[in-house]
């Protein structure tokens, strides 16, 4: 009888990354997300809605703990507080949205910016030095047989660490146009950042 073959490169995290995100057009699921900051007295709980297109169009849409819109498009970020009545608006170098540029990109663009490698059944990305991303490290997760990455552990440059959990994902089922969007309630103020 003969033995299966060894999992070789082929079949690791980072292989498994690189068929995912080539085999990814559009994301839908929901979202749940804890921080954990010095700042905080224990963990700090969210979820929502997260809305991904290719190349690198996001909305994060948090229900709780408060009502909040991040969303990407293009090279412009957007953070719309609800109880505020306030868009702010920014450049999106420094939004800090990893999940949006990772699954918007192909591993050879991610490697231009980072380091690329496997831990532990996982992928890890470490920005380089001068790359411009505002964050430390991301190590990205995999559920079962797929190549979609459902967790993402982010810290941050200052020290916080961020865990992103998506569930009841749908991929490649068309996520409509009117999701990417800057559009706002009436009586939104604006606020410039960083131009």
């Amino acid at each position: 009888m003969a033995s299966a073959p060894a999992a070789g490169p082929a079949a690791g995290p980072v292989a498994r990354l690189e068929r995912g995100l080539a085999g990814t057009r559009d994301v839908a699921a929901r979202l749940v997300q804890v921080r954990r900051s010095a700042l905080f007295d224990g963990p700090q709980r969210a979820g929502g809605r997260l809305y991904l297109r290719r190349p690198g169009d996001a909305r994060l849409e948090y229900d709780t703990p408060e009502p909040l819109v991040l969303l990407k498009r293009g090279d412009t970020a957007y953070v719309y507080v609800k109880s505020l009545a306030q868009v702010q608006v920014m450049p999106a170098a420094g939004a800090g949205v990893p999940m949006a540029w990772v699954l918007g990109s192909s591993l050879a663009e991610i490697r231009r910016l980072a380091e690329v490698r496997a831990v532990d059944g996982e992928v890890e990305i470490v920005p380089r030095r001068g790359s411009g991303l505002p964050w430390g490290s991301l190590r990205l997760g995999f559920r079962g047989g797929s190549d979609f990455p459902v967790r993402y552990r982010l810290k941050d440059a200052g020290g916080d660490e961020v865990e992103i959990r998506l569930e009841d994902v749908r991929r490649n089922r068309g996520v409509p146009d009117s999701h990417f969007r800057p559009i706002w309630p009436a009586g939104t103020r604006r606020v410039d950042l960083g131009r």
